[in-house]
Order: C-alpha cells, then structure tokens, then sequence
C-alpha cells in the first residue's frame, strides 16, 4: 500500500465511521460492536463466566482507591458485584481459514485450546473501543494472532460498559477477571496461572483500563505497606500481586480524548471521527444516552474524568509498575497523551518499549492486518508479551519505523515530548470546566 493509497483509506474509513456514529443512538451502535459471532479459522474460543466472588473486598478497594486518590469531589455510582464474562482465545492449527467453529462444549473447546497451546503466558486482554463499545469477538483476530505469536492464550474479558455501566463497572469487573487467574474457583475450567506469567495487554480504552487495574495494585501497596496487598477472594485470604508487563497498541491513556494539541492537529491523517460522538443536541437519543441523571462522559462523572483510575495520564505515581510495551502511529490524535505518558513514567523508573509508526492512524493492525507495519507491529507486541513473561531483564528502548523505506531509527524515550507537567494540568482543568451535562436538549459540544 503506497503513502497516497494509505492517505485515501484513512480518509474513507474515517468518513464511514464518522458518519455511522453522529447518526446512530448508542445503545444501536453497542448491539453491534458487542454481538458475538462464530468463530472461524485458525482460532480456538471458548467462552466463560467468571464467578463473583461473595466478598465485598475487591469492590472494597476501588472504593478506597477513589477516595485515597483523589480530591473529595468525585462522584461515582457504585457497582454491584457481578459475574464477569470473558472468551478463551487460541491458536488452532491445521484448519483453514473458513473452518467453522466445531460443535462441541465450551470445556472440550478449551481442553483442545490447552492442548495446542506452548507457552505458559497467558494475556489477559481488555478490548478497545472508548469503554461503551465492543467486546471480545470484535478483537478475536488480534487475540489470535497474540495467541499464535507467543504459543501462549488469551483471556479477553467482555466488562461491563457506559453509559450504562460507568466507572468503576469495568474495572471492578477487571480486577475479579485477574483475580481468578490468580486463584481460579473450582468450577473455572483453567488452573492456577502465576502472576510471572501473566501480561496485561490491549488496545485503545482498554489500555486505559489495563493501567487503571495497575493504578489500583500500586494504590493497595502503599495502604498496606507491603509488595503484595491482601484481600479476601472466594473464601480465602489472597494476594494482588502486579503481572509480568503490559503491552499495548494504540494506548489511549486519556479518556477525554480532547486534552492535548495532537487531537485537533492530527484530525486528518487519523481514522477517529472529528469529535467524541454523543455530545451534540443533534445526536439522536435513546434509552441508553443520555444518562439518567445526565453526566457529561460516557464513562463517568465530569468529576472523575481526570483521576488516577479513570485517566492515566493524571496519575502522578507509576514506581513499581512493571515494565510496558507501547505501540502508537506517529499521526494518532491520540499521539501526544501517550508520549507524554511514556515519558513521565520512564523518568520514574518504569521501563518502556516504545514502537512509533510513521502516518500509521489509530488501531492500524485491526484497520490494515496485512500491512507490513502491521505484521511489524503485531511481531513486536508479542515479543514484548513473552520478553515479559519469559522475566527478561527490559531496557528502556525507543523507535520509530519510517512508512516508505521501512527502516527504524532509534528514539530517545525522555525526549518524546515537551509538553510539561504543568501545561498537562492546565489543558485538564480548561476541559474539565468547558464539559457541561448532555440532556439531548442542548449543544454541550467538545471545544477544540
């Protein structure tokens, strides 16, 4: 695909998208994205339902979380506690790419998974989609190809979404879903996995959900003074300990999206549509949005759009995190916020593998799999994943890999960004003033 070819696909997808979404209530655009499907090919699936656990613990420490974290003015709903659903994802091998998913039980698909599987890693994986779209079946082929590349499998978690379900639904739903990893119920078809080899990946919102999971384990760290907090689970006293790495593509570390310079000066080389849609007295409504009572934020209240576990890129403390995998198209809108995240946490210590991609748009490897930088892409994620698992020593390393003559050149990871600390806080508190209830009577429009 030559530069002009990518230009004009960017540009026509962006265009679909944009006007798909401007004109579709989002309770339709969720019955889309969320639908399951067979699965086809060179993949095994099996999907599961994680159990609540009965104890309030690990509601109990996100409520703690939000309180410790942050001001005294947040306001949140608190969730219940529920069963969390998810789907197996593996390699299968000697089909073809049409072959029907077998008609067997979800425990012998994922007896068939386990038996082709060659690595101990395991990803739990949170799927993208600005935390009110998708689900699992939507990131099967990028699952798949995780799972195949590292001999290993995926759990991808189907969390609950916003509007309907606002912070801290998905988190909660999150931190149980790595839990049973941890500590599996007797009914949960896969053993005990350790926490060694155990990586956090996605894509877009669910990197952001990822590094609020990873906010909320250093949190409980430093209330209780030890390396591995303790919590009641299932009936027993557990620990919460931080997984091997995480590993993203696309990362989007601010749920605002707006906050930095690159959202209005990227809008044509990118595939996201011009504004957050659902934000317009022009917006068709139904029951699903507006909120009832409205709130100016799919995801949560305006008070919240800027803590530590809904915005990563507020979070001020990241030592101790483990070591991170970033991939990001150099003309993402998004590209700003995940440098300057890269940046403030690597000066802190935390290591960071840093894969810039010249002119790639937002989720080029879901948009364009056979793209070479894609395949690129896809090759470095998942040596990252198993560097991590494997408990390789990581260096902080940057690149950025040229469009045309396909060469990559080193990156000074301190140096990603200028954009200062104080000007981050400026933008937030200039956004966080300007956002305003969406009752669908009034234009309570994102200014760029």
């Amino acid at each position: 695909m030559s530069e002009e070819d990518l230009t004009d696909a960017i540009k026509t997808i962006r265009t679909v998208l944009t006007a798909r979404m401007l004109a579709t209530p989002v309770g339709t655009l969720q019955r889309e994205t969320v639908a399951d499907r067979e699965a086809r090919g060179a993949c095994w699936v099996s999907r599961v339902v994680l159990p609540a656990p009965g104890e309030p613990d690990a509601l109990d420490l996100i409520i703690g979380a939000v309180k410790g974290l942050g001001n005294g003015n947040e306001q949140y709903t608190i969730p219940s506690i529920e069963n969390v659903r998810a789907q197996w994802t593996g390699h299968r091998v000697g089909v073809t790419k049409h072959e029907p998913e077998p008609d067997i039980s979800e425990s012998e698909k994922f007896l068939h998974l386990k038996e082709e599987t060659k690595s101990p890693i395991t990803i739990l994986y949170m799927h993208g989609g600005n935390n009110y779209l998708l689900g699992p079946a939507a990131r099967r082929a990028t699952t798949s190809k995780l799972a195949q590349l590292t001999g290993g499998k995926c759990l991808s978690i189907q969390y609950r979404l916003a509007p309907q379900s606002p912070f801290p639904a998905a988190l909660l739903d999150c931190l149980i879903a790595y839990l049973t990893l941890l500590y599996p119920s007797s009914d949960f078809p896969n053993a005990s996995v350790p926490a060694r080899h155990i990586v956090f990946a996605g894509d877009s919102g669910g990197a952001g959900l990822a590094l609020s999971l990873v906010q909320l384990i250093l949190y409980a760290r430093k209330q209780q003074g030890i390396e591995t907090p303790v919590l009641e689970f299932h009936g027993q006293k557990v620990v919460l300990p931080m997984p091997a790495g995480l590993a993203f593509q696309s990362p989007s570390v601010d749920p605002q999206l707006t906050t930095l310079p690159s959202w209005a000066a990227n809008f044509e080389y990118d595939t996201v549509p011009p504004d957050p849609p659902g934000y317009d007295a022009e917006f068709p409504t139904d029951e699903v949005w507006p909120s009832k009572p409205p709130r100016g934020h799919y995801y949560c209240e305006t008070s919240m759009l800027y803590h530590p576990l809904v915005c990563a890129m507020a979070a001020d403390e990241w030592r101790g995190c483990p070591p991170i995998y970033m991939a990001i198209g150099s003309k993402e809108r998004i590209v700003d916020a995940a440098k300057y995240f890269a940046q403030h946490v690597v000066i802190q210590g935390v290591p960071v593998l840093w894969e810039e991609f010249e002119l790639m748009p937002h989720n080029w490897p879901m948009a364009f799999p056979s793209h070479r930088l894609s395949e690129k892409c896809y090759r470095s994620w998942a040596n990252a994943c198993s560097s991590f698992a494997d408990g390789f020593n990581i260096q902080t390393r940057g690149s950025f890999t040229a469009l045309k003559i396909f060469q990559e050149r080193e990156l000074e990871v301190t140096g990603l960004t200028k954009i200062s600390k104080d000007e981050v806080r400026r933008l937030m508190r200039h956004r966080e003033s300007s956002i305003r209830p969406f009752t669908g009577r009034q234009v309570a429009k994102y200014h760029l």
